[in-house]
């Protein structure tokens, strides 16, 4: 064992280096005998000096004093007392909350307490620990729900529709902002009015927001920029009539899009407020995984177009026009409305046509033609172009009487002059196909074919199939 005066000295650097107060006084003085320099530090004494001039009762508030009592009566009945009391610092008077552990050290003849050690721990620091602590761990569990927000509409974003990807988007942002309201609106054009897809939070509910500098969406989608505003009431740069009249007072707006502005996520609250960089950081990122399921959306429409649309004229192509014919069908079967009507158009001497003056020229007269079929008929209608000259319109809801007026307009159309001035005209042959309740698409379809067959052989310029 090392020497008992080794041992001392390594006891004393300990306290020395102690964060909390260690201190010794005389019991029936209360004179102090020694205080670590965490105490000197804790109670505002400079040196040794201040120290010795100093009573231990001198350090106590008069609520620290409430104690005393309880404090005396164990130290002589137990040799100990722990508990909360509170010191004074000696310059600026300031109270100081303190856990207090009191020993009795050493002992009189008599076996009265005659040195005392005191050990205060400061429970402003401790609640400053605590309070960091508490801070870390939230901003850990911000960072955890954060994530996998992001992380959940990420996976939206990658295999879910748009509608979905927005109203996640919206849920996410109220969530983790801590807003009143969040929202995805969409520009209808550069520079135009934004309309609201999406939409979580307190009513009402806005439609739309106003262009430019009259209201703060327009005005992120104006600028391309974050548009943060802490209280409207001191705000200058738009109108905020529109959030006085929604009972908002702040907000941001974050744009979404990478080369063009396709439209704002918004978050705004009820009270004026600081948003903070992490806020504004997630919302930047909840835009851009929008911004990507957007494109991704997009061009899976657009692939999707292009699989059901001819590339010429821009009209159905038999895919799509096989499918309105086969909702059309099932939506006649038991439910009241009307026949559904196939109507089959074939050019006469179309090729002749292109021979003559070049596919050019052709192709230019079909997607004048394509454009004319699409004036005569109904909303309810789709016409669809299934071969090189042939066109098919499918009629749902329909009478023999309209199917026929139809057909007979047809007939009587005309492309006018190309682009080199000449006149072009032309013949069609329309074939009619009624449905019957035993009809499937292709038996329908198999019927205004051979109707259409008939009326080029006969040239009275329609038929009705039997």
């Amino acid at each position: 064992m090392k020497p008992e005066t080794a041992v001392a000295r390594m006891l004393l650097s300990a306290i020395e280096h102690a964060q909390n107060m260690v201190a010794l006084a005389d019991y029936d003085t209360g004179r102090l005998r020694y205080l670590n320099p965490a105490g000197m530090q804790l109670m505002g004494l400079t040196d040794e000096a201040a120290v010795a001039a100093r009573w231990a009762p001198e350090f106590f508030t008069d609520v620290g004093f409430i104690q005393a009592p309880d404090m005396e009566s164990a130290l002589l009945e137990q040799g100990r007392w722990e508990g909360r009391s509170e010191f004074r610092h000696f310059l600026t008077g300031e109270p100081i909350p303190v856990t207090l552990s009191t020993y009795v050290i050493e002992h009189t003849q008599d076996q009265r307490p005659a040195v005392i050690a005191c050990i205060a721990q400061d429970l402003r620091t401790a609640r400053e620990h605590e309070q960091r602590l508490h801070t870390a761990l939230e901003a850990a569990a911000y960072r955890v729900r954060e994530q996998r927000a992001l992380a959940d509409l990420s996976q939206l974003a990658v295999d879910g529709d748009l509608d979905h990807v927005l109203v996640a988007a919206a849920d996410a942002a109220a969530a983790l902002v801590g807003v009143n309201c969040a929202s995805v609106a969409r520009a209808e054009e550069p520079g135009g009015m934004l309309r609201v897809l999406a939409y979580r939070g307190q009513p009402p509910v806005p439609e739309t927001f106003a262009p430019g500098t009259d209201s703060q969406p327009g005005y992120a989608a104006a600028t391309d920029q974050i548009i943060i505003c802490p209280d409207r009431y001191g705000e200058h740069r738009f109108s905020t009539d529109a959030m006085n009249s929604r009972g908002l007072r702040s907000g941001v707006c974050v744009p979404i899009g990478a080369d063009t502005v396709w439209g704002v996520l918004t978050a705004h609250s009820a009270r004026p407020r600081d948003y903070s960089d992490r806020e504004v950081m997630f919302l930047r990122s909840v835009a851009a995984v929008l911004a990507a399921a957007i494109r991704r959306i997009e061009a899976e429409d657009a692939l999707r177009h292009l699989s059901l649309h001819d590339s010429l004229t821009g009209l159905p192509n038999r895919a799509l026009a096989h499918q309105q014919i086969d909702t059309a069908l099932d939506a006649a079967r038991g439910s009241g409305l009307r026949t559904v009507a196939a109507l089959l158009i074939d050019l006469d001497e179309f090729k002749t046509l292109n021979d003559r003056l070049g596919h050019a020229v052709g192709d230019d007269a079909l997607i004048r033609l394509a454009e004319q079929l699409q004036s005569v008929i109904r909303p309810t209608d789709t016409v669809a172009r299934i071969g090189g000259d042939e066109f098919l319109i499918v009629c749902p809801d329909t009478t023999t009487t309209e199917a026929i007026t139809l057909a007979t307009r047809i007939t009587e159309l005309h492309i006018g002059p190309d682009t080199a001035g000449r006149e072009l005209r032309y013949t069609a042959s329309v074939g009619i196909a009624l449905a019957r309740p035993e009809d499937t698409r292709v038996t329908l379809i198999r019927r205004a074919d051979a109707a259409m067959y008939e009326a080029k052989t006969t040239g009275s310029g329609h038929t009705l199939a039997p």
